[in-house]
């Protein structure tokens, strides 16, 4: 059995976007690299033929929607050290909550829309300067497919992609 997690990749102008900012602070404070995304649900336990059939199953009938990008914060933790907040939709709640039921999976954690864009176990003070140094310019990209991860560990260079299940 494997851990799989599911990504929303924004494409194009704002995931080059996403991604310099990435790879400039990632430089910066000789932290991580990753993949630009929006984690639409966490960590299921799976093998690679199970998980794709059943998020196959669970957005077969969602459509593609916009994703409005809202102000850059930063948080406590080490994946949430610095991201760019998703504004909150229906379709986008509906589809976490696809994915979730798809799974039987009760959690109780919050789903918070966001996009990482720095990794890190930094002082508050410092997560506080580089958040307000980012001005992010793209405000939307296109939810148009759902991205399976393998995420055996926690470090993003061991991250692999199973499948993109296209929406509708």
């Amino acid at each position: 059995m494997t851990k799989f997690g599911f990504w929303i990749i924004p494409e194009n102008d704002t995931y080059q976007e996403f991604n310099e900012v990435i790879k400039k602070y990632a430089n910066s404070f000789d932290g991580p690299t990753f993949t630009p995304h929006m984690t639409i649900h966490g960590v299921v336990i799976s093998t690679d033929e199970e998980v794709v059939k059943t998020v196959r199953e669970a957005v077969k009938n969602i459509k593609s929607f916009e994703l409005q990008v809202g102000d850059v914060e930063f948080s406590t933790t080490y994946f949430q050290c610095i991201f760019a907040r998703i504004k909150t939709s229906a379709k986008l709640f509906n589809t976490h909550l696809a994915i979730r039921k798809a799974f039987n999976m009760n959690d109780k954690n919050v789903f918070m829309p966001h996009a990482s864009l720095v990794y890190g176990d930094f002082d508050m003070e410092t997560r506080e300067k580089i958040t307000k140094e980012i001005k992010i310019q793209n405000k939307s990209f296109t939810a148009d497919k759902i991205t399976i991860v393998r995420a055996d560990t926690s470090d993003p260079k061991d991250w692999t992609i199973v499948e993109q299940v296209p929406l509708q």
